[in-house]
């Protein structure tokens, strides 16, 4: 009886387009979990970039090696496999192409490649491919289209989800005696109670907030309450610069440490709060039981930022062709250690890039690309075949990262105890500090006297934690009568500032009371995360910098460095206010070099902030 080959093919027409079909049918985890193959248990690296894959199908246990899979983003994907005895199969290779049609539908071909070891596999391949796995996968495919065709991205769970319902009901009452929008709650509730299984397990709250139309801020404010409600728990993934898979999941913030190991692709780096570490929320295992385990190793959806991997012989040539939108794109191999920049901008010429790959090196001949179709011609010179990958360099703007979520008042409120273990700093790439003190205050308690002035200080450091909160800061300690808070973007600290200086002119004249004069300073850049006396803090030339650029301050005024001038969003802002700067230089404190330094000042915001207290008063 012959044991050749196997190969099927098989070709159909969607009617929904290509954009919408292929973050569908190119997330393999979703797809096999659909189509009803087994999830494995365990997978560990092995030679030549392959993952052994420990699993169970019909109760027997099964092993194979995966081969990293090869794409191009809106194209094609593939992925071979080689199985363990005592599976009847040697090798499996499996893929997909997407192709445009007119009318914004999409041809969809497939393939299927099966190498038998045996008889039994021959006629096993012939019976399973043909009558089930080609027919569950069209049907899968089927189903895809029409949800994309809908334009509607929530799946049908492919499992009857398991609910406690009363708890779900009594985890919604509580959330509701926080003041946040019924409709969200409600939104929250039916997504957590009829979504798959994937779609509540370590959910991404700006993500959700994107797919349902709701500002981000909204709904992850909703997640924090509804993790103190009992309906969410929360954790952080430690993400891997390469893959950027999860190389951990801690529950808090002091199980985190300075590094971490990606087994995937075998590295070790160092964790900081920008890009490495993640807040995510899954539903309580008091609502919910939710399966949570993979049906794919790989995949394009598993790695979105990379838009094309794919296997360049040695010695050999590939033209890529594919669509890139304006950015920043890093090229480099697995097997080597360094990396090219690719620059995607607007009236580019669309020359084609030649990239020239050897041992020490990625040459890019020329670069600066337009934003469209693109063409790469790669050329490999070593000898041995490398994984090519073509990556964005941005990450996700749908990440709640740590440096964001723990700048947030109410985060740091609502789980104070979230701090990093004692001894470990973490790196954040950028954050906008904020200090303040109040000038005069030591005058103040000799005119009005000490309890009245008691009683202005501590009610000045209520007005500034509410306008901090209010623009998205924190307030991380108060120090006597000054104040250090931390922003996530300096647009939002200056707006802080300037209602700020606001409230405590134009709203103490409007009360009757002298105004209080805030001295305040603005600084953003790098810093490191402690934990200090059980609290999150921040140190590092920036806070210190900070400190000294607020000593520049003569009150009622905003001091603030080059890095939060040039902010694009910084400058809409003095736009929209009609507000201009006053440059100035000084030699701070304990650092060498003459700083730049510029004044929003005084009788600017004063006047701008008694215009608004005319306007209230008539």
């Amino acid at each position: 009886m012959p044991t050749s080959n196997i190969i099927l093919n098989a070709t159909i027409d969607l009617d929904a387009p290509l954009e919408r079909l292929w973050p569908l049918l190119s997330d393999t985890d979703r797809v096999n979990r659909l189509v009803g193959l087994p999830a494995f248990e365990r997978a560990e690296p092995d030679q030549q970039l392959t993952q052994i894959v420990h699993g169970h199908y019909l109760g027997f246990p099964v092993s194979w090696r995966e081969h990293p899979f090869e794409w191009v983003f809106e194209q094609w994907f593939q992925v071979e496999r080689e199985f363990a005895p005592p599976l009847p199969f040697d090798r499996l290779v499996t893929g997909a192409r997407l192709t445009p049609l007119p009318g914004d539908h999409t041809r969809v071909e497939l393939w299927v490649h099966l190498q038998p070891r045996n008889v039994l596999g021959w006629l096993g391949g012939r019976l399973y491919l043909t009558r089930k796995l080609l027919r569950d996968l069209l049907r899968v495919y089927h189903l895809l289209d029409a949800r994309a065709s809908a334009a509607v991205t929530i799946i049908p769970p492919a499992r009857k989800p398991i609910v406690d319902t009363r708890r779900l009901a009594l985890g919604a009452e509580r959330l509701a005696q926080f003041n946040l929008p019924a409709a969200l709650i409600e939104r929250l509730t039916t997504h957590l109670g009829s979504a798959d299984d994937v779609e509540v397990l370590r959910m991404r709250p700006f993500a959700l907030a994107d797919r349902w139309g709701e500002p981000r801020l909204a709904v992850l404010r909703l997640f924090l309450y509804a993790t103190r409600s009992g309906l969410l728990d929360l954790e952080w993934d430690v993400l891997c610069p390469n893959c950027r898979g999860a190389s951990l999941r801690a529950r808090t913030l002091a199980d985190l440490g300075d590094e971490a190991h990606c087994s995937s692709c075998n590295i070790r780096y160092d964790v900081n709060f920008d890009e490495s570490v993640e807040l995510r929320f899954s539903v309580s295992p008091d609502i919910r039981d939710a399966i949570d385990m993979p049906f794919c190793i790989g995949g394009p959806a598993n790695t979105r930022h990379i838009m094309a991997q794919l296997w360049l012989p040695a010695h050999g040539t590939k033209e890529l062709r594919l669509r890139l939108t304006e950015g920043v794109y890093r090229l480099r191999s697995r097997q080597l250690p360094t990396l090219a920049q690719i620059d995607v901008v607007a009236g580019a010429q669309a020359n084609p890039a030649s990239i020239r790959f050897t041992e020490d090196a990625i040459t890019v001949e020329r670069n600066g690309l337009a934003a469209g179709d693109v063409v790469l011609a790669l050329e490999n010179a070593t000898s041995s075949s490398l994984l090519v990958v073509l990556e964005q360099s941005a990450w996700s703007a749908q990440a709640a990262s740590a440096a964001y979520v723990t700048a947030q008042d109410e985060f740091r409120q609502l789980f104070s105890s979230e701090v990093l273990t004692p001894g470990i700093g973490v790196s954040i790439r950028n954050l906008t500090f904020l200090f303040s003190d109040l000038k005069g205050s030591t005058m103040l308690y000799d005119t009005i006297g000490d309890s009245p002035a008691y009683a202005r200080v501590r009610d000045h450091f209520d007005v500034l934690r509410g306008l901090i909160g209010r623009w998205h800061g924190a307030l991380v300690k108060t120090i006597g009568d000054a104040v250090m808070a931390v922003f996530p973007s300096a647009e939002d600290a200056l707006e802080a500032s300037i209602e700020i200086q606001r409230a405590f002119t134009a709203g103490e004249i409007g009360r009757g009371n002298p105004p209080l004069r805030v001295k305040l300073g603005l600084h953003r850049g790098p810093c490191i995360a402690v934990n200090a006396n059980d609290l999150l803090d921040y140190f590092g030339s920036t806070v210190n910098i900070t400190a000294r650029v607020q000593n520049e301050s003569v009150g009622g005024d905003i001091v603030m460095t080059n890095e939060i001038l040039s902010d694009p969003g910084v400058q809409q802002v003095l736009k929209r206010e009609d507000l201009e700067v006053e440059a100035f230089e000084r030699e701070l404190k304990g650092f060498s070099q003459t700083f730049t330094l510029y004044r929003l000042p005084m009788h600017a915001l004063a006047a701008e902030a008694l215009m608004a207290a005319d306007v209230r008063q008539d």
